[in-house]
This record gives C-alpha cells, sequence and structure tokens, in this order.
C-alpha cells in the first residue's frame, strides 16, 4: 500500500510540474510551413494577413520559428515604420493642357518644347475643352532629400465629379503608373464639400501626365506636396500596404453606431468607410480599443460621402491613422443631416506587414509557430541578428497552415518537428497514472472492508483490524455487536 500511495504521489507532482511549467504556455495556436530556398544562411519573410490573425499580442510577440528537430531558431521582426518628416510644404507648378497624346520628336508632346534644363514651356495655344483629356505638369527639380508626395488640384468648377489617373516620367519617353484617385467638388448645406487631393507613390520624377477619365475641370492652379525626409529611411509605399476588404459594421442600439472588429491585430494605418447608400453625406467619428475591459478612444473624424453622377461614384477618402493594433471599432454617423441611410456600413482595413528575418541554423523544414498570449517575445534586432553587415537575407514565403501537426495527427514527422507534443501528452500521461493508482487503492480498500464486515458478521475472534482511523471504526462496531450479544444473554 506504501508503495501504490508513493507512486500516487509522484505522479501528481509530476503532472504539475509540467501543466505550471513556463514552458507549457508555449502552445501555438497555428503553424505555417515556410517556402524557402536552400543554401542561404538568412531568410527574409513578409507576415501575411492569417499571421496576424492567429497572433495573441498586439506587437506579434508570440511569433517564432522552428527548424525541422523542431528547435526555435534567431529571428527578427522588421516592422515598417514611416519616416521622421518635416510638415510637407507645397510648390506651385506649371501645367500645359493637351488633346489626345500625340508625341513630336524626341518624345515632347505637340505643343510644348523642353529647354536644355528640362522646363518646358507651350509653343501652342490650349486645345478646345472637347479635346482636352490630357494634362502635361513639370514638377521640376526635387529639393536634395525630398520627394513629391502629393498632387493638390484646384477646380475652378464649382461643381465636379470625376476620376484621373497619373503617370510619371523622366524623359517624357517612358512612363510609369504614379497614381489615381477621384476629385469632387460640390456645395452641400451652404458649404463646399471638395477632395482635391491625388496620392502619389513618392517616385521621384521631373513630369507628370493627369488623364482625365470623365473629362478634364477647369483648373486654377496645381500644388505639389513635397515631403523632406532622411535620405536613409525609405518610406512604404501604398503599393505594399495589405488590406482586409468586406468588413461589415453592424449597427448598434443607438441610431447612427456601428461596431466592426478588424480580427486580428493588423498595425492598421488606413480605413476605408463606404456607406450603405449613395448620394449620402455624413459627418463621422471613429473609436477604436483592444478588449471589451477598455475604454473607447477616438482616433479620427471625417465627412463621409458616397455620390453617383452617370456611371461615376465618388466615395470619400480613406482615413489616414496611426498604425492602431485594436481590434475592436466603433463608428458615429452623424444623424442631424438625415444619417448614414438604411443598411450597413462596409469597412476595408490597411496596413504594412512586418518582414521577419531568422537564421537557418538546423535542417529544414522550417515552421512558423503563431498564438500564444503568455509567450513573451524572443525577437533580436536586426542589427544584433545580421551580425555580418554584408549578409543579405533570401526571400522566403509563408506557406499553408500545417493542419496535421495543429491538431496533433499521428504523422510521425510532423509529430517529430513539433516541440510542444511531449509537453501536450505528458501531463495527461501522468494524470491518468495517479487516477489509476487512487482507483486501486480505492478498490482495495472496498476489499478490506469488505472482508472485515465479514468476519465481524461471522464472530471471528480476534481479527486483526487496520491501523488508523479504519482500525478504529471496525473495532467499535465490534464492540457494539459484543455489547448487544451480552445483553440478549442477560434476557434470557
Amino acid at each position: 500500500m506504501k508503495h501504490v500511495l508513493r507512486l500516487t504521489g509522484w505522479c501528481l507532482a509530476f503532472a504539475a510540474v509540467w501543466t505550471s511549467a513556463p514552458a507549457a504556455a508555449d502552445t501555438f495556436a497555428q503553424r505555417f510551413s515556410i517556402q524557402l530556398e536552400d543554401g542561404a544562411p538568412y531568410y527574409s519573410v513578409t507576415l501575411p494577413a492569417a499571421v496576424y490573425a492567429a497572433s495573441q499580442r498586439s506587437d506579434l510577440g508570440d511569433v517564432r520559428i522552428f527548424n525541422g528537430a523542431g528547435e526555435p531558431v534567431p529571428y527578427a521582426l522588421d516592422a515598417p515604420r514611416e519616416p521622421a518628416r518635416m510638415p510637407p510644404t507645397l510648390r506651385s507648378v506649371r501645367w500645359f493642357p493637351l488633346p489626345s497624346t500625340t508625341t513630336g520628336g524626341n518624345g515632347v508632346p505637340f505643343g510644348v518644347a523642353i529647354a536644355a534644363d528640362g522646363s518646358l514651356r507651350a509653343t501652342a495655344a490650349p486645345p478646345p475643352r472637347a479635346q482636352h483629356d490630357v494634362d502635361l505638369i513639370d514638377v521640376g527639380r526635387a529639393p536634395r532629400a525630398g520627394q513629391v508626395g502629393a498632387l493638390l488640384v484646384h477646380l475652378r468648377d464649382d461643381n465636379y465629379q470625376g476620376r484621373v489617373t497619373v503617370e510619371a516620367s523622366d524623359d517624357l519617353r517612358h512612363w510609369h503608373p504614379a497614381g489615381d484617385a477621384q476629385l469632387l467638388k460640390v456645395h452641400y448645406n451652404g458649404s463646399i464639400l471638395s477632395q482635391d487631393r491625388i496620392e502619389l507613390d513618392g517616385a521621384p520624377a521631373r513630369y507628370l501626365r493627369l488623364h482625365w477619365l470623365d473629362g478634364a475641370p477647369y483648373v486654377e492652379s496645381f500644388d505639389a506636396e513635397v515631403h523632406a525626409i532622411v535620405a536613409s529611411e525609405a518610406r512604404p509605399t501604398d503599393a505594399s500596404r495589405a488590406w482586409r476588404e468586406d468588413i461589415v459594421a453592424h449597427g448598434g442600439l443607438k441610431p447612427g453606431e456601428y461596431f466592426f472588429t478588424t480580427g486580428g491585430s493588423y498595425p492598421v494605418d488606413r480605413l476605408r468607410l463606404t456607406l450603405p447608400q449613395p448620394n449620402t453625406v455624413a459627418p463621422a467619428v471613429v473609436y477604436s480599443r483592444p478588449g471589451l475591459d477598455a475604454p473607447w478612444r477616438e482616433v479620427a473624424s471625417a465627412m463621409l460621402f458616397r455620390l453617383h453622377n452617370g456611371t461615376v461614384e465618388q466615395n470619400n477618402p480613406s482615413l489616414e491613422l496611426k498604425p492602431d493594433t485594436d481590434r475592436q471599432w466603433r463608428v458615429v454617423v452623424d444623424t442631424r443631416t438625415g444619417g448614414p441611410g438604411s443598411g450597413n456600413l462596409t469597412v476595408a482595413a490597411g496596413w504594412h506587414p512586418a518582414t521577419l528575418i531568422f537564421a537557418a541554423r538546423g535542417a529544414a523544414p522550417f515552421t512558423l509557430a503563431v498564438g500564444s498570449a503568455a509567450t513573451a517575445s524572443a525577437a533580436l534586432s536586426r542589427d544584433a541578428l545580421l551580425a555580418d553587415a554584408s549578409s543579405v537575407a533570401a526571400p522566403a514565403r509563408v506557406g499553408d497552415t500545417l493542419l496535421g501537426v495543429a491538431q496533433g495527427a499521428s504523422d510521425g514527422a510532423s509529430a517529430a518537428g513539433d516541440p510542444d507534443v511531449p509537453r501536450r501528452y505528458l501531463p495527461w500521461v501522468a494524470l491518468l497514472l495517479a487516477v489509476s493508482s487512487l482507483g486501486m487503492i480505492a478498490w482495495r480498500l472496498a476489499r478490506f472492508a469488505q472482508s472485515r464486515m465479514r468476519q465481524v458478521a461471522g464472530g471471528v475472534p480476534g481479527a486483526s483490524a487496520m491501523p488508523g482511523v479504519m482500525g478504529g471504526v471496525v473495532d467499535d462496531k465490534g464492540a457494539a455487536s459484543a455489547n448487544a450479544e451480552g445483553a440478549g444473554s442477560e434476557k434470557g
């Protein structure tokens, strides 16, 4: 019996240690394969939306990289950051209305001549409005460590709604896309509702070419928005931004109140809100919070609009935010002017994904694990990881979810590559042994009690009793039985 009790105590202690150990908390909700080419010492992967959705931490501190032996390898997280910039300066630029893009010699359009310093001048009168569908802009020489981030179009028209695309070039021959926008200028409740800003991709270029897709407006002037930045810092482009589309914001209890969740710890820096009904204009305030127990905080306010003009639909531009990893969001639309109309808001959230760089220590396959709220970040700095300044990380890609590993499949290779398999199953084995030991103890006690009761009932003298409490109970019953027999003899 003593051996059984000792075995039970060891099993319970073993289970308690394994279930309470900090490492046992390092069980990850999801694992992803990493697709790479062999031979490089370092690899870099851009984290997809699925990793953000599975992460339980706002700083991606629960991300880990494991090699084929299940060992964690060193890694660094490189999150895109907006470079420190001074407030933008506005610079007036010259523009030249042109007909359809017909060029003359050296790629220069008809009606425009180029000087030795690259500046343009008009050589013919502007085309009639019916033939005017292109504007050529001479941005001029960009200042050192500066770039044109946007173009402001000051419209003379009182009412205009139309689309425009922008191309950029340095030699008037080779053009590449630089941006697009929907411009708007309408009167609303005694005020002017306008959208006159065209975001550019930031690539340096001397010339811009605007194509008016819905008829050219009367332009008062153009201004270039020039940002001065530190030369060593690269600004993330809009093309590198990831989007989660078709998020539905459901109405709340109060009129004009809508709620939605992003579904992950995305560092949202753009929020596109689309009203449910066309020809609607309404001011709105946006709030966010990390969880149900946190208070709402205001993050943005804007004038929302959705206007139809024939086949053209004009929507309010995306809201620009500081990177916000909150999951819960609230939009309050002013209902004093009619509100947003019936239906739900639709939302698109955009962010610049982080890049993970890891050292390819050990043998493949490498896997990415994520999804443990209790796991602390183990990321190194980029400089500490890339000890050799000449080291270049080879590109890799996050692949499919490893369902067999996450669900504890019986595949031997998958289980061998999962370092959490022993931690998940050994505590249960220990608990099973402990419960079995306790069951055996109970069975032996029950058999002994039954045997003792039969001995007492049969009048077997000198029956040995178990020491301790059970022995006291049996002896008392035996004494009571003896007393009852003596009393019966006296009556007889």
